[in-house]
Order: structure tokens, then sequence, then C-alpha cells
């Protein structure tokens, strides 16, 4: 099991550094406006900096549907893994609307990618555990007690 959430992570950080990279190279106009207005995002003009914050985020969301993936059986966790990737298709569809207003819009088109390159991110987290196979389907008659006699004696 580790070795596939490895797998999954060895995909999601190259992709993290593309963001962070993108994420470093607002205009001249947003970074001005990160220097002066917005100094919480300053993290942002480092592209490792930026990206070890992405990844950071994707880790969270990965260990909680993970757990979800564990504990719950695989209709329940479909729903779970539907619910997030509804999340991040609107959040994707959210961050276009907002980049598009006046004062983000001068942010420039690579930072914006940056941007759509994290919901696509986490619906990636999603399907990876859609696709995961879930063995907690429960069989009742595992759980019953032996019926036959010599079934006493077998273990």
């Amino acid at each position: 099991m580790y070795k596939k959430i490895i797998s999954l992570n060895v995909l999601l950080i190259p992709l993290a550094a593309i963001i962070g990279w993108t994420l470093s190279k607002a205009s001249l106009i947003g970074k001005v406006g990160i220097h002066v207005l917005h100094r919480e995002y300053m993290f942002l003009n480092s592209w490792w900096k930026g990206a070890l914050f992405v990844w950071g985020v994707w880790v969270v969301l990965e260990i909680i549907q993970y757990l979800f993936w564990k504990k719950y059986r695989q209709n329940i966790n479909l729903a779970v893994q539907a619910t997030c990737i509804i999340l991040s298709v609107l959040g994707l569809f959210y961050t276009y609307l907002d980049f598009r207003t006046f004062s983000h819009g001068l942010l420039g088109e690579r930072f914006h990618i940056g941007g759509y390159l994290f919901w696509i991110g986490w619906c990636i987290i999603s399907i990876y555990f859609i696709k995961l196979p879930n063995d907690k389907i429960v069989n009742k008659e595992s759980q019953t007690s032996p019926t036959k006699e010599s079934d006493f004696y077998s273990k």
C-alpha cells in the first residue's frame, strides 16, 4: 500500500514544482502588489517555497482521503472521492472567475496556470483513491460461527 502512495507522490512532487515555478512568475505589477499590499504571500516569490506549500496541502488532503479510503466501504469511499472531485472542479471554476477580475488579472497568465494546476492535482488525488482497490468488503459468512463440526477442529 505504501508503495502505491509513494508512486502517487512521485507524480505530485514534479507537479508541485511546476506549480511553484508558475506561481513565482507573477507579473511585475503582481509582484509589487504582493510585496506592498499582501506580504503574507511573499513565499510565492520563491518557487521552492510555493512548491513545498502546495505539496504540503496535497499531503494533508491525501492523508484525509486515505483515512476515508481505509475506514469505509467502497461505495462510501466513492461518494467521498466524488465529492472531492466536485469540490476541486468548483474550486477550479471559482479560481478562473476570480482571476478574471481586474486585480487578480494583473498577476499574469503563468500565475493563473499555477492556480489551475493546484485544483487539477487534487482531482488526481481523488481519482487515484477511486482507482485504488479497497478490500473493506464485509462478508457476513466469514463473521458467523462455524456451522460444521469439522470446522471447529480444523483451526
